[in-house]
């Protein structure tokens, strides 16, 4: 995603150019040229929109049953789980300070569950459900320190490998026990409504970038009319 909107910036600084140099050179051929770039991005635009509003309701239909689905048998860090999916849960569950899709309740009875009675740990829900002492750390220290982490790609993943605040007051079965160590929260509210909200941004700027792309086209028509009535005179 990053990439294609690194390269819709480009093309949006390559158009940019030809305008510019049409402006200045009176060019009608330049013009010409322009007006059907801006076309093809304007085209290009509304189709990423609509394909990226498509795709969110897809991804939405049924994504309830599917989550709890997967949670169910596919969560754990064993090599016999799910690990992207268990990655990708630990991840939300640390970014939007949550737990299972519901509710903590969803881990009971699941094959991550039923292991760790096996194996003795006990835990009652996953580290990211508990309230961490470790963040991820996001441009501090000195420049250098930055740039390090940025080109080395030395980046925090707190959900990786979780610290809570405390384990075992996260762990405690008791609500009034674990109050304040584990979040509360389901995860599938929270994961729709940031879905839906990027969604519509993309959506949106789709829109506006084509509606000033619109204006182009047309400030370049008039342009390109008036060139020619001077030519003619």
């Amino acid at each position: 995603m990053a990439y294609s909107l690194l390269g819709l910036g480009f093309t949006v600084l390559t158009v940019g150019f030809f305008g510019c140099r049409a402006a200045l050179h009176g060019s009608q051929c330049i013009l010409a040229t322009y007006m059907s770039m801006l076309v093809a991005l304007i085209v290009t635009e509304l189709v990423t929109a609509a394909a990226g509003g498509i795709m969110t309701f897809r991804i939405l239909s049924g994504l309830e049953e599917r989550l709890i689905s997967k949670l169910a048998v596919g969560y754990g860090h064993e090599p016999t789980s799910d690990i992207p999916f268990s990655h990708s849960l630990d991840f939300a569950q640390y970014k939007f300070n949550c737990c299972g899709i519901h509710g903590y309740g969803d881990y009971n009875g699941t094959a991550w569950w039923r292991d760790a009675q096996i194996s003795g740990n006990r835990r009652q829900v996953p580290l990211t459900c508990c309230v961490l002492k470790n963040t991820e750390v996001k441009n501090t220290g000195s420049p250098m320190s930055v740039v390090s982490r940025v080109f080395n790609k030395h980046t925090e993943k707190p959900w990786l490998n979780p610290k809570p605040k405390d384990e075992l007051a996260c762990q405690i079965e008791d609500k009034e026990g674990h109050d304040g160590y584990r979040h509360q929260e389901g995860c599938l509210l929270k994961v729709t409504s940031w879905l839906q909200c990027e969604s519509f941004t993309l959506v949106f700027l789709g829109m506006a970038m084509a509606g000033i792309q619109t204006f182009g086209i047309i400030t370049s028509a008039f342009l390109c009319r008036t060139i020619r009535e001077m030519q003619v005179d």
